[in-house]
């Protein structure tokens, strides 16, 4: 689960899947910066991953600004 809006993350890393192929989180289009990662409360960190939709939602927030 995303740590910031509590949907499904989709993670290949974290899940029983065949972690050879690419999770979206390796893509290199895609950023996690320490703004975004700042907002996962501190007892998740390191322990959960951000969804996509969040990611890119942060990415375009910031492009907008």
């Amino acid at each position: 689960m995303c740590p910031i809006c509590g949907e499904g993350n989709a993670c290949v890393n974290l899940g029983n899947k065949d972690i050879s192929q690419s999770c979206w989180c390796n893509d290199p289009s895609i950023t996690f910066p320490e703004d975004l990662l700042a907002q996962i409360p501190l007892a998740q960190r390191r322990k959960a991953c951000v969804c996509r939709s969040c990611a890119l939602k942060h990415q375009e927030n910031k492009q907008v600004k």
